[in-house]
């Protein structure tokens, strides 16, 4: 095996455990919100990004529409977030932040802070500056990737 698979296998095995450790955190966290890391997930890309269709959100986290509709239905229900019309399309209305939705948000993000901010990480600003870069080069690279008839 060359050398590059295996950094790349050892990276991929502990961004795995990272994401699950950070979902175990976000649920004991928001319990009592009864938010989930995946609809914590999806506040934190709407609050970024502003309002997206729900196909999108979809294709950006590779799911089934589907799975993102259950996902969008559940936060709509809770009003933490609420559908707009879209002027680009009649059928996907764009799903945005509600009032009640930023205020859950403000208050997600005030634990977060707060729980780093009593945490000692094991790496700096610096450190985590690179790896987002490193990933953020690595995100670019697979997301236009298409493997050959070989490597398939």
């Amino acid at each position: 095996m060359s050398t590059n698979l295996e950094a790349f296998d050892e990276l991929v095995a502990h961004l795995r455990e990272l994401f699950f450790a950070l979902r175990g955190v976000t649920a004991r966290m928001l319990v009592d919100l009864d938010c989930t890391a995946v609809e914590r997930g999806v506040l934190y890309e709407i609050d970024r990004l502003g309002a997206q269709t729900v196909p999108a959100m979809a294709r950006a986290r590779a799911v089934s529409r589907q799975a993102m509709q259950k996902t969008i239905d559940r936060l709509v229900a809770r009003r933490w977030l609420r559908a707009e019309p879209n002027p680009s399309h009649a059928r996907s209305p764009l799903i945005a932040l509600a009032p009640a939705g930023q205020k859950a948000y403000a208050t997600i993000r005030a634990r977060e802070a707060a729980a780093l901010g009593a945490a000692r990480l094991p790496v700096g600003a610096a450190e985590l500056r690179r790896t987002t870069q490193t990933l953020a080069q690595l995100s670019t690279f697979f997301a236009r990737f298409e493997p050959t008839r070989s490597s398939r």
